[in-house]
């Protein structure tokens, strides 16, 4: 058999599709990874089971479609030779409404909004000043690159984690539900879930139920950064904050450690002049106050210095006009002995009569009664007996003597006067 070239099968190949019907045809299918480039729009139509490249030279003469949107396309079949590669040349473009993908998210989103899981009243704050921080992405792409690029472009202080995760895929959604939750118990001052851009169904993880209820019930603060600016995720709406790109999020984050440093530098110079300027207006008025003070000290020295003088010279006046006070002042001592020893005897009077009260009151002290022989007699309730009257048998008495009591029982009563001897 006779070979040919790889040029001359594509060559026969886009024969056989020029000379057949696949001309001026109409497609039904949803769109899916829109694109555009110098004026022209790639992107995919598919259905449940097949997919066509398609390609829409000077789409502003038509309609430019949007992912998930279900179009009718009006175009040919072309086979591009030098690459072997089938295209669908798209001339007109007509919207046939939303895709199924499209419509079942959107079904979705009403529910869990009906549920308030992307009411404002849940959010938690994104920390002012973040020291550290996750970011919940594949380690593959320029995401990663891009946020911890912009990170360090204002701080080289945060700790930035990242947590390698499938942001496409069958896998992805419990990769990313199983990072949440492992990382809400460790402690981060943010988390920032990211991914780059894509067609609706590269997104779909991120529109995911699952996900959706994971970010609702983190502690730690969310931020959702999926796909470009116009992309709006149902992990946006659940998150505690939506940044359009991922560079964005880490806009979001990062404060500006440089001109927070200026600022604490600045502050710092000024309250040193203004303390400085402070300080020295007190050492100038202290030592205004204390040059004010000496002179006024210094003045009521004086003044007190010549009243002291006067008050001296008035003194000697004084002794020199009464030379009689020394004499007045012996019979003044006289009179005060005397009175003195008037003032001892009749303390040693007194002192004995009261000696003589109180050998008599000592004679009267029922103690010293009571250690005679005697014992006072009391019923229960402490009452003093004073005879027989009142007393009957079974009673019970209390007889209390000088070296301690005794408890009795009265056994019987006899009344009238005997000799206790």
């Amino acid at each position: 058999m006779e070979s040919i070239s790889v040029t001359e099968l594509n060559n026969i190949i886009k024969s056989v599709l020029d000379l057949s019907l696949a001309k001026n045809i109409a497609v039904f299918g949803e769109v899916s990874g829109v694109s555009t480039k110098a004026g022209h729009a790639y992107f995919t139509l598919k259905d449940k089971d097949s997919s066509l490249q398609c390609n829409c030279f000077s789409y502003s003469r038509t309609y430019l479609p949007k992912d998930g949107e279900s179009i009718i396309a009006y175009g040919a079949v072309d086979y591009w030779t030098k690459g072997g590669r089938l295209n669908f040349n798209v001339k007109t473009i007509e919207p046939a409404g939303k895709g199924l993908l499209f419509l079942e998210f959107e079904r979705l989103k009403a529910r869990l909004s009906a549920e308030g899981l992307f009411e404002a009243a849940h959010k938690i704050p994104i920390p002012k000043y973040c020291k550290n921080m996750l970011v919940i992405t594949s380690k593959e792409g320029a995401v990663i690159r891009d946020i911890v690029t912009t990170v360090r472009r204002k701080n080289p202080l945060i700790d930035i984690v990242v947590k390698d995760v499938r942001v496409q895929g069958a896998q992805a959604v419990k990769d990313i539900v199983s990072a949440l939750t492992a990382a809400d118990k460790l402690g981060y001052d943010v988390i920032v879930v990211a991914r780059g851009g894509g067609s609706l169904e590269d997104l779909a993880p991120f529109y995911d139920e699952g996900i959706v209820r994971a970010v609702y019930a983190m502690s730690t603060p969310v931020v959702s950064a999926v796909g470009h600016e116009t992309d709006f995720s149902l992990c946006d709406f659940a998150a505690d904050a939506r940044a359009a790109t991922p560079t964005a999020a880490a806009e979001l984050v990062a404060y500006d450690y440089y001109e927070l440093r200026r600022k604490i530098i600045d502050s710092m110079r000024r309250i040193k002049t203004l303390t400085d300027y402070a300080l020295n207006s007190r050492v100038s008025a202290f030592k205004l106050a204390g040059r004010q003070l000496g002179s006024r000290l210094t003045e009521r020295l004086q003044r007190s210095q010549s009243r002291i003088k006067m008050l001296k010279l008035r003194a000697e006046t004084a002794l020199n006009k009464n030379a009689d006070l020394k004499g007045k002042a012996a019979r003044l001592n006289v009179t005060a002995t005397r009175m003195t020893e008037t003032l001892k005897k009749n303390v040693s009077e007194k002192e004995h009569a009261l000696s003589k009260l109180n050998t008599a009151l000592d004679n009267l002290n029922p103690a010293r009664i009571l250690s005679s022989g005697y014992f006072r007699l009391t019923d229960g309730l402490g009452v003093d007996i004073k005879g027989v009257k009142g007393l009957k048998p079974g009673d019970g008495i209390v007889a209390v003597g000088h070296d301690g009591r005794a408890e009795a029982t009265v056994n019987k009563v006899k009344k009238g006067v005997e000799n206790p001897r």
